[in-house]
């Protein structure tokens, strides 16, 4: 206690008043070693970003530990404060780069890290664009022989492209509508339900007129829609279902709510009442998954 009183006397002092003189034998501390502040506070998350990237690009890396860089990577650009540092780090280019690794979980990674980043995020959506990212993303989509990587990378060109009139813009621009087309003609159950999906949320947000109309297509959206063919599209999609197909239920499940959400236009609902080969695959599809309401589709076909 004596030693204790000593130190708050000596530090308590001003510089005008008379306090003892330290004892010149008394230890100064030393200056904490970096890396022992880090295990205590933790490396800033722009270090442990760089370094998970680093990571995963490193040649002699094992697979498995570049795998766990990405999902920690991921974890770390749910924050939107690090996933806008991804641009000033000069990571996009990076990341982007990843989608061609020769290596599917690799692609996948990057394809969710970046697509976790963009969500919601206009400042990262407009850098990664800037950076060619959704075009590349599309060219995964459409090119990739990987399902899981295919399923990804719409992961990605939905979390940029909705919400997001610049992006849509470009995504119409750069032939995005008909890569749609193409995941629901040849892609797996789950691919379909995520373009279902987003078709879906596109026309939603098209025709939502509490949205100034400068920026939202409106209705020149899922009339081109209607226009393009995606309603045969569907038809054999469905035709193609089955109740013992893994994913196929939600798939039908969403390609119900994107073909309602069509029929907000006319010439939505004037490609779906004619389109005869979809009463047909809707009426095969409702015996299989009797759970799923289809009333309001059914009284326009």
């Amino acid at each position: 206690m004596e030693g204790l009183l000593q130190w708050a006397i000596i530090n308590g002092a001003t510089a005008s008043e008379d306090a003892p003189a330290r004892d010149s034998t008394y230890p100064q501390p030393k200056p904490l070693d970096p890396a022992v502040l880090d295990v205590i506070l933790g490396k800033p998350a722009s270090v442990q970003m760089t370094e998970c990237l680093d990571a995963v690009e490193h040649s002699k890396t094992p697979l498995e530990a570049r795998e766990i860089a990405l999902d920690d990577l991921e974890m770390l650009v749910e924050n939107i404060d690090n996933a806008n540092n991804l641009e000033p780090l000069g990571m996009w280019p990076r990341l982007i780069k990843l989608f061609d690794s020769s290596d599917p979980s690799i692609r996948v990674g990057a394809l969710w890290v970046s697509g976790t980043a963009v969500q919601n995020n206009p400042k990262a959506q407009a850098k990664f664009s800037g950076h060619d990212g959704l075009e590349s993303a599309l060219r995964v989509l459409k090119d990739d022989n990987d399902s899981s990587v295919r399923t990804k990378a719409l992961y990605c060109v939905s979390s940029c492209v909705r919400g997001n009139v610049q992006g849509l813009t470009e995504f119409i621009g750069i032939n995005g509508l008909p890569t749609l087309m193409l995941a629901i003609e040849n892609g797996t159950n789950g691919l379909r339900q995520k373009a279902f999906f987003l078709l879906r949320s596109l026309i939603d947000e098209a025709v939502d007129t509490e949205t100034p109309e400068e920026l939202r297509p409106g209705m020149y959206l899922p009339n081109a829609i209607a226009e393009m063919g995606f309603i045969d599209a569907v038809a054999t999609a469905l035709e193609d279902m089955s109740d013992t197909d893994q994913g196929a239920g939600p798939a039908f499940e969403q390609a119900v709510e994107f073909l309602i959400a069509l029929c907000t236009t006319e010439d939505g609902k004037h490609a779906i009442e004619t389109c005869k080969p979809l009463r047909s695959a809707v009426s095969a599809a409702k015996k299989q998954f009797p759970g799923i309401e289809t009333d309001a589709l059914e009284k326009l076909l």
